[in-house]
């Protein structure tokens, strides 16, 4: 393995430019989705695609999984400069998006207001539209810093069969519990607690641990999950598209409704996502190879975490004073955001971020700069 990072593997870039451009466009679709009457399309294409697309926080999972164990293989880790890196990139940039996203929400500076919102968005991932993946990201990170030596030590194709099982197994009882058992809720502190942990799940580590599983296997024997998922791509793909079909099928025939294909805990869904990553892998490290396809996934890929955190605020005042101005298809629109956003959303974070400015200060011809007195 190189010991020079930057740029040296690019197995996963595909996997983080993909993930980014099906969350950026299930948003888009979801606000059209929602505004037929101003904008009529096709829905059940609209619905379906988003059904079909809602996978790519596991990707995201899987990937952070696979780095993290490739990057810090049996090696000590200086935590106090692995936290602090993530403070200073990760942590920061989210808590002063998420205020400003709270403001925008709420628009007002009473702190009685503001306060207790900010709070509850930081630690849910629920400001604006939703940035789960950020605290999930953290939590992901701590998991790591707590399990890297046993999992390093342990993990084998057999456990992670067991993870696998597991999760399975996990996912229909909370199907179960919520969906077809009737529990009162509100009987007990205890009961309340439990269903709250059930509401906010997508931003809790519990509800994904085979992905970061898978990807920390990944991470430890990358020839090995090479040659595994060369070896049954095919059959992934098939299982991709007989559930594909499944839905589409059960969608538009009513036997599943909206609501239902959202459910990204459904067990069926979970068979979907793992076979997505078996099948896309082989793809995304060919893709990563390539001359210059893969320099621009590099790129892309760089800035995965600027597309996430600024591409709601793009996409709010893209839709609430641009589109309504333009006498577009409602088809053109939705290429036309989708082509704007992720750029847009590099360009406003890379302009804001602090050393962006420290380095311009710095560059400034001499004549600008405040003279020592």
């Amino acid at each position: 393995m190189s010991t020079n990072r930057r740029g040296s593997f690019r197995d996963l870039n595909a996997f983080f430019v993909f993930g980014a451009l099906t969350v950026l466009l299930i948003h888009i679709l979801g606000f059209f989705l929602a505004a037929q009457d101003d904008f009529p399309g096709n829905y059940n294409f609209e619905a379906l695609s988003i059904i079909l697309l809602r996978f790519g926080r596991s990707l995201f999972i899987f990937a952070t999984g696979m780095l993290l164990f490739y990057w810090y293989k049996n090696k000590p880790i200086d935590w106090q400069k692995f936290w602090k890196k993530r403070w200073k990139n990760i942590i920061l940039p989210y808590m002063a998006w998420t205020a400003i996203y709270t403001y925008f929400m709420y628009q007002t500076f009473d702190p009685g207001v503001l306060f207790p919102h900010f709070a509850h968005s930081l630690f849910t991932g629920s400001s604006f539209y939703h940035l789960y993946y950020i605290p999930l990201f953290i939590q992901l990170n701590l998991f790591f810093m707590l399990f890297k030596k046993p999992i390093e030590r342990y993990l084998r194709l057999p456990l992670l069969s067991a993870v696998f099982v597991l999760q399975l197994v996990f996912y229909m009882a909370v199907n179960y519990l919520f969906t077809t058992a009737s529990i009162d809720w509100d009987a007990s502190v205890f009961l309340q607690a439990v269903q709250a942990l059930y509401k906010y799940s997508n931003s809790h580590v519990y509800m994904y641990v085979f992905y970061f599983t898978l990807g920390a296997y990944a991470g430890l024997f990358v020839e090995k999950w090479r040659k595994i998922t060369n070896k049954f791509w095919y059959g992934a793909l098939i299982l991709v598209l007989g559930i594909s079909t499944y839905y589409i099928v059960s969608f538009l025939s009513g036997t599943l409704t909206y609501a239902e294909g959202l459910d990204i805990f459904a067990p069926l869904y979970f068979l979907y996502t793992s076979a997505i990553i078996f099948a896309f892998y082989p793809l995304s490290a060919f893709m990563g190879k390539l001359p210059v396809l893969g320099d621009r996934l590099a790129v892309v890929a760089k800035y995965n975490f600027a597309i996430y955190l600024l591409h709601p605020l793009v996409l709010f005042l893209l839709e609430s004073y641009v589109i309504y101005r333009l006498n577009w298809p409602t088809s053109m629109l939705i290429i036309g955001l989708f082509a704007v956003t992720a750029p847009l959303s590099i360009f406003v974070f890379t302009s804001t971020l602090p050393s962006r400015w420290k380095r311009q200060r710095k560059e400034q011809p001499v004549f600008l700069k405040t003279p020592n007195v």
